[in-house]
């Protein structure tokens, strides 16, 4: 075993005491304490195991480099005592007594060895990444360990994760923890403005570094390839002439690169990666770390079945996780490219992927591994129900499930693949319409990063199919660059990035493998496109999308929502089609839009064979917004789907309705409920406070809104509304004798000696008013009541200018008492008027 000064080799004695007394044990302790590599050889080195060790890793890059590091370490073979597995590579043999292996592969190894025979240990290692495979991966170890495997022993490691909900869950459970040898760590916060890309941010701290003359290598965190190759550009333009290597650092980087930041290379290495690099794997030489502070987030939207994937900010435990890659071998500086303030706002943890992650494969291998209901599987922390509920859904539509939730015969044939169900489904009805070929490599587009690095330009060949589709149009083009022994300048001329191109062919022999042995015919027949577009239909029903209209790529989906069709697609004349990749995506100016891709063209009569039962017709009365009138609409549904609808203008009940409650909702101005519809209201109104026992309509909102319903009836398009005249719709509301009586008591206006008449203004909460000029008021002694000579009516005298001068409820003591004054000052100022 490594003599190498670790930290976690001072805690030798108590993990193997541990081991030796309990089955359960949590061991925290820092980053680069080298716990992934040394734990495993304590348990070997001791015999305290018979059976092979399993040390679950998050990544493929940490099983592969962790395994070749214990074994170099160990001075034995990659593959003899040591080995590892992922879903592409295996170096594994019967001599081999600790494995690395990524997370999913347990339940693997489940599905066909309920029990684990001759496995002793698991150990769950950096446990705080909480992903779904390693909570799925726990509950199952844990139950089996409760019910059949009393000695299967079950390690977690992590640097930071929450001790407490594992207690709780393990109890009883050993807990060892150790505060490691860091070095001390010189934190700093930036105040880059927002607007400065983050790779340029970035590379001035990497330039700053090195201009203070820190010694040793620096480790960048950016949160995609893209990000990670913008800041490499950038820290090349800018540290042009110093002795530094600048390298890349992501998963679908080739293996022989991904080797070469372990490597020493005599020169100050600069490593940009993404958060493959925080956990795992400690790479030698890292003194100081650039932190984005960003992350690729994938979540999964139950309630809608849409996928995103937004950059977000991390949380505090990754960015202490980061900020750990510095100072294991001396004091080292870790730069935050955020600010302090913002540091505070972090959540503590990230969110674990089994509260945002698809869970249909999760629940199919529970379901086949002998679980008959989800419901009852010992979460170490349940999902939301709508994310079960939308994942029964997905099964039953893929025919996993029958209408009682039972697993059916398809369930346990697609569980034999180790693969999204969705991907098993298209392979099984590809073996069945001899198209494996065309499925295999289809599958490995689906789990594969695009090959596609701009807008491609596909073969000629790929728009000769009877149908259209991005699947064949890709399979043309890679076909040509690996014929061209992906020759650079070809790869360049396509867009096609050839890494991710030998990674997408690599998984396709793996799956072609897969199905050379469930018995399947390899080659295609020559009308396979045709043949993988019902493929994928089945595997993907609930993706069926349909075109809006031949001018746009908006396409209606399930549920009433709308996608946008990528315009790089080859299926953009379609009317039926299947997107396969349906993501909520935020474009340029941070919004947010629903993008549809990888897309194959159907046809209707498939629709009507395979999913007779999910057909449907409806008519509803609705608003249309662009016309403004009511119609009668009739929409066809197939699998969630409007596939066609229909409308006509017809004036009905429900139609007049429907008009009226639009127009009340969407308070739609009627131009004539105008103000004298207002003041006949208001008259009511004060009428009523002077005789309550009248019983008359207080024009309440339910009054009104049934003046509304009146004037809609027998229309069914606002126009027509629009123009009636809305006071006799008002006046309707009151009998003969009640409109009388508004008339007697309330009268609209009164007689002037001018000749001219005098509005009066009812409030139904104060006093009648009116105004008018001094010289139209001259003949008038006594002021005017209403409501049967009872009540005087306030009077606002106005100059010629039209500006009240007095206002009264006495007009005989204003000319008494105030004209005489007036008349002086006025008469002056505005000569030509009367004045008496």
């Amino acid at each position: 075993m490594s003599s190498a000064p670790l930290p976690i080799n001072d805690l030798r004695k108590d993990i193997l005491e541990a081991v030796h007394s309990a089955n359960r044990l949590i061991i925290r302790s820092p980053t680069g304490s080298g716990k992934s590599t040394q734990v495993p050889q304590m348990l070997l080195d001791n015999q305290v195991t018979k059976g092979r060790i399993l040390i679950l890793q998050p990544r493929r890059l940490a099983a592969r480099m962790l395994a070749t590091r214990v074994a170099h370490e160990r001075s034995t073979e990659l593959g003899q005592e040591i080995g590892f597995q992922t879903r592409f590579e295996s170096a594994i043999s019967e001599k081999t007594r600790a494995s690395f292996i990524t997370e999913g592969i347990l339940t693997r190894m489940l599905l066909s060895d309920p029990d684990l025979q001759g496995v002793s240990t698991i150990i769950f290692d950096e446990f705080h990444e909480r992903s779904l495979t390693s909570d799925v991966g726990l509950s199952l170890a844990f139950d089996l360990q409760a019910k059949r495997r009393p000695d299967l022993r079950i390690i977690i490691m992590s640097a930071t994760v929450d001790i407490a909900p594992l207690k709780t869950y393990l109890d009883p459970v050993k807990v060892i923890t150790s505060e490691g040898r860091l070095f001390p760590i010189d934190i700093r916060y930036s105040s880059s403005p927002q607007s400065t890309p983050v790779w340029d941010q970035a590379a001035r701290a990497v330039a700053g570094l090195i201009s203070e003359g820190k010694d040793g290598d620096i480790l960048v965190f950016m949160p995609g390839v893209y990000e990670i190759r913008r800041t490499v550009e950038v820290i090349d333009s800018i540290i042009r002439g110093e002795p530094v290597s600048v390298f890349p650092l992501y998963g679908d980087l080739p293996a022989a690169r991904q080797n070469q930041v372990m490597d020493a290379t005599g020169r100050r290495k600069i490593i940009v990666a993404t958060n493959i690099a925080e956990t795992s794997l400690t790479i030698p030489g890292i003194r100081h770390v650039v932190d984005s502070g960003l992350a690729r987030i994938s979540r999964f939207d139950s309630a809608r079945g849409f996928n995103t994937l937004f950059t977000e900010s991390i949380s505090r435990d990754s960015a202490d996780q980061r900020a750990g890659r510095a100072g294991r071998e001396a004091p080292g500086v870790c730069i935050r490219l955020w600010s302090n303030s913002r540091q505070a706002g972090l959540p503590d943890r990230t969110t674990p992927e089994i509260l945002r992650v698809d869970l249909t494969e999760t629940i199919l291998s529970i379901r086949q591994i002998g679980y008959e209901s989800v419901e009852h599987f010992p979460w170490f922390e349940a999902p939301s129900q709508n994310a079960v509920d939308q994942a029964n859904v997905t099964l039953s539509l893929l025919g996993a499930f029958d209408s009682y939730r039972a697993c059916t015969p398809l369930a346990e044939e697609m569980s034999r693949f180790p693969m999204h169900p969705r991907l098993a489904r298209l392979l099984i009805e590809a073996g069945k319409r001899h198209c494996v070929h065309l499925a295999t490599f289809t599958a490995a587009v689906l789990s594969e990063r695009s090959a596609l690095a701009g807008k491609p330009d596909y073969p000629e060949e790929a728009y000769q199919q009877e149908i259209s589709s991005d699947f064949y149009g890709l399979y043309c083009l890679l076909k040509k660059i690996e014929a061209s022994g992906f020759d650079q300048s070809l790869c360049t001329r396509y867009a096609v990035n050839a890494s991710a191109a030998k990674n997408i062919l690599r998984t396709q022999a793996l799956f072609v493998e897969h199905c050379r042995k469930a018995g399947m015919r390899i080659h295609d027949d020559k009308n396979a496109p045709v043949k993988l577009g019902r493929c994928i239909l089945l595997a993907y029903p609930d993706h069926l999308a349909v075109r809006r209209d031949k001018g746009t790529l908006i396409c209606r989906l399930r549920e009433g929502r709308r996608g946008v069709l990528n315009d790089k697609s080859i299926t953009r004349n379609a009317q039926f089609l299947v997107a396969t990749d349906i993501r909520e995506l935020k474009d340029a100016r941070q919004e947010i839009k629903t993008s549809l891709s990888l897309s194959t063209e159907v046809k209707e009569e498939w629709l009507h064979e395979y999913f007779e039962t999910q057909w449907s017709v409806e008519s509803s009365c609705e608003w249309n917004a662009a016309t403004r009138s009511v119609e009668d609409r009739t929409r066809t549904w197939c699998l969630g789907v409007v596939i066609s609808e229909t409308s006509q203008s017809n004036v009905t009940n429900e139609a007049s309705s429907l008009l009226a409650e639009t127009i009340i909702e969407k308070k739609l101005a009627l131009p004539l409920w105008d103000q004298s519809v207002e003041d006949f209201i208001k008259r009511v109104q004060w009428v009523g406070k002077q005789l309550p026992d009248q019983k008359l309509p207080s024009f309440t909102d339910e009054e009104r809104q049934l003046i509304i319903h009146e004037l809609c009836d027998g229309e069914n398009r606002f126009d027509k509304v629009s123009v009636k005249p809305v006071l006799p719709f008002v006046q309707n509301l009151l009998d003969y004798q009640q409109q009388q009586l508004i008339d007697t008591m309330a009268p609209q206006s009164i007689a002037l000696p001018s000749g001219r008449r005098m509005r009066i203004v009812y409030d139904p909460e104060g006093e009648p008013r009116a105004r008018a000029r001094i010289q139209e008021l001259f003949g008038m002694q006594v002021t005017p009541k209403v409501a049967g000579g009872r009540v005087s009516v306030l009077i606002e005298v106005l100059a010629p200018n039209n500006r009240p001068v007095q206002i009264t409820h006495d007009l005989s003591n204003f000319w008494a008492v105030h004209y005489p004054e007036l008349k002086k000052s006025l008469s002056r100022r505005y000569p030509r008027h009367e004045w008496r």
